[in-house]
């Protein structure tokens, strides 16, 4: 037994270097919440999640939900622990910043649990492999940026060895997003597999559908979220509109979501967070019920916990990875050992649990008060 004797929660939030935008939003700042287990005599395990703005929030739930539900308990027991967790704070939330919360403490124990066992987490699940595909993702919109931009921007993406690249779209019109899809595409030639992502911004099936009868032309790997993610009546009629495979589920929380995801068939390839659906424990069941019905899962984002995942899952076919220079995802400002992909492919770390390393003196820089 690991008796839990600790739980540290705090809230960060990193500036971009310059605001960009998706379809629906501008961005500013990146917000985390990170939380550290404390055991009895054995290792410490850390988590986070990204914040939203809500990071504070979810301090206080770790703070007046989660730690007496923890406080005490064996750190190995983490499905007791997760169900437990669910039930007592499904008032306060069944999605969003109530699950993010949750995901980033189951994380932590699984953390613990790899660093107990002295193996890094795919080494406890079983590896299926050690060297796993990625995919960039940039193409935001950016205020004044020409489609010659566009083209250097993602031209210097495939120059660093990447033969897959997501560009984001649905936050200017068909005709617009067509434009600059386009320019990439004959820039690039064939052999560069383009994803796109609409991050929910097209209002409604025909919009959607519309839109991707002009970017079809183009041969998208993917569109991700073409409408808003609880809208699953419109995501599958979308579906089964298109030839291009629809991707969702950054948004999604538990199993049950993905279930229904699946039931309606609403989307070809599932991309669970497991800082957002509930932890490592609730991302194996989705991905291995995906795996059920030979469904492919790409995790968005967050692929240092993401690498150690799909190590261990057949149906893994991407990791997302944001490059630094894209001033995007900011979460590397904070490791001492930030990864780096070889020719677009990315090994996960060997050290225990999932190797993570913080530099105290920027996670108190960042630190929101």
């Amino acid at each position: 037994m690991l008796k839990i004797t600790g739980i540290d929660a705090i809230a960060i939030s990193i500036p971009l270097p310059k605001p960009i935008a998706d379809a629906v939003r501008v961005i500013t700042h990146r917000d985390h919440l990170i939380v550290t287990i404390h055991t009895s005599g054995g290792p410490s395990g850390l988590g986070f999640t990204l914040g939203y703005d809500g990071s504070q929030a979810m301090v206080s739930l770790v703070d007046q939900i989660y730690r007496p539900i923890l406080m005490g308990a064996d750190a190995f027991d983490t499905e007791r622990l997760w169900a437990e967790m669910f039930r007592q704070s499904i008032q306060a939330g069944r999605r969003g910043a109530a699950l993010r919360a949750i995901s980033a403490i189951d994380i932590a124990l699984w953390d613990i649990r790899g660093k107990a066992a002295g193996l890094p987490v795919m080494e406890l699940l079983g590896v299926h492999s050690r060297k796993l595909r990625c995919y960039a993702t940039g193409g935001y919109y950016r205020g004044g940026q020409s489609l010659d931009d566009l083209v250097r921007e993602t031209s210097a993406v495939v120059e660093k060895g990447f033969t897959a690249l997501k560009l984001k779209v649905g936050g200017l019109s068909a005709r617009e997003d067509a434009a600059r899809i386009g320019a990439v595409r004959r820039a690039l030639g064939d052999e560069v597999e383009i994803l796109l992502d609409a991050n929910g911004g097209w209002k409604s099936a025909p919009e959607a559908i519309s839109a991707m009868d002009r970017l079809e032309e183009f041969n998208p790997f993917w569109i991700e979220e073409p409408v808003r993610a609880d809208n699953l009546t419109a995501m599958a009629k979308i579906a089964a509109a298109i030839r291009t495979p629809v991707a969702t589920g950054e948004l999604e929380a538990t199993r049950w979501a993905f279930a229904q995801l699946l039931d309606q068939r609403a989307a070809e390839i599932l991309q669970p967070d497991v800082t957002v659906v509930g932890g490592v424990s609730e991302w194996l069941k989705v991905a291995h019920m995906a795996a059920a019905f030979d469904v492919p899962v790409a995790p968005h984002y967050n692929w240092d916990f993401h690498s150690q995942l799909c190590a261990a899952t057949p149906n893994a076919i991407f990791v997302e990875y944001f490059l630094a220079e894209s001033g995007v995802k900011m979460f590397d400002h904070v490791l001492a050992n930030p990864m780096k992909p070889t020719g677009g492919y990315l090994e996960p770390r060997t050290a225990p649990g999932f190797g993570i390393e913080l530099i105290p003196e920027e996670i108190a820089r960042y630190r929101v008060a």
